[in-house]
């Protein structure tokens, strides 16, 4: 007998977010739908809107829609990287994905490049397809606008986390989340919101009009993924209770299972870390949260912290594997 078929709704950026996938996609019995921001502006992304008018997904769809794709050799040259010349800082997904959407619009190139990476039955799909700009405001009471922005806060001299902390993120003007998208979070089984920067990956996936209520009127169980680290300029000092109730305040609901780190973090990686004001996010405040699941997610490659996608899939597949 055919087991059913179980909805999994990923939420998230392109890093975080791609290491989700890559766990999901060992896993049988899954219909993935991932769904990225639309709001990046730095990077080819950043520099495809400003002189070719493109759209603020193309980055980390790309990335995701890569991360389910099984042809190695294949996800390698998507993901190669232009050093130098004309090209210097864009992968070839992204040229790709642009010009299938000038070629053919929003639609074909989305169903191209899913063919492409052999996605089957799987989706990736952006919050929106409206063009609108990441603003956030500051403790102290500016507002910065721009994806690029918010993201390198911190690189500005003048920078203090005690005073320009961020208080509130928005889109400016508002925009509505694609049919696409609300459809896929009102019939999910699962919802795994993933690690990844909060105010500028994660969150804007949240802000478009109408992903709140279709999360709340799901009947999915939300998981969510906490960080490894805080960021600076982003979640300077957080702690586990800091990152879930911004999370959920944006969702509209609470997380029924919630993912940690449990690894130790060699000393060496840890001070290389600090020296950017990076460190491991601190421990939930109070009484331990009985939705709390540690795992040793950490993992450690090129002097670099990752999330390990087969503690992940370990992780997500003993969910999953839960009756009621």
């Amino acid at each position: 007998m055919i087991g059913k078929v179980r909805k999994v709704v990923t939420i998230g950026g392109g890093s975080g977010h791609s290491q989700v996938l890559k766990a999901l996609r060992a896993m049988d019995g899954l219909q993935i739908t991932g769904i990225c921001p639309s709001t990046d502006s730095g990077g080819s992304t950043g520099v495809l809107q400003k002189e070719y008018d493109g759209s603020g997904y193309v980055g980390d769809l790309t990335k995701c829609a890569v991360a389910l794709c099984e042809d190695e050799l294949l996800a390698r040259t998507l993901m190669f990287r232009y050093e130098n010349g004309p090209l210097h800082s864009h992968s070839v997904k992204n040229l790709l994905f642009h010009a299938l959407e000038k070629v053919g619009g929003q639609e074909k190139a989305l169903r191209t490049m899913w063919k492409l990476c052999g996605l089957g039955i799987h989706r990736i799909l952006p919050v929106t397809h409206e063009k609108t700009e990441l603003c956030a405001q500051l403790r102290i009471g500016n507002t910065i606008s721009g994806e690029t922005n918010i993201d390198t806060i911190a690189k500005n001299p003048l920078w203090n986390p005690n005073v320009h902390s961020i208080s509130n993120i928005y889109l400016k003007p508002e925009v509505r989340a694609s049919r696409s998208a609300l459809d896929a979070l009102r019939t999910a089984d699962y919802i795994v919101v993933c690690q990844g920067d909060l105010y500028s990956s994660i969150i804007p996936v949240l802000l478009p009009k109408g992903v709140k209520r279709a999360v709340q009127r799901s009947g999915a169980k939300v998981l969510l993924i906490l960080n490894i680290m805080t960021k600076r300029g982003e979640t300077d000092n957080y702690t586990e209770t800091d990152f879930i109730q911004n999370i959920e305040k944006h969702l509209g609901r609470k997380a029924d299972f919630i993912i940690c780190n449990d690894a130790p973090i060699p000393d060496g990686i840890l001070l290389k870390y600090s020296l950017e004001s990076k460190v491991v996010l601190g421990a939930r405040r109070g009484a331990r949260d009985r939705r709390m699941i540690s795992a040793p997610l950490a993992m450690i490659a090129d002097g670099q912290i990752f999330s390990d996608p087969r503690v992940i899939g370990r992780t997500l597949g003993a969910i999953f594997g839960r009756k009621g």
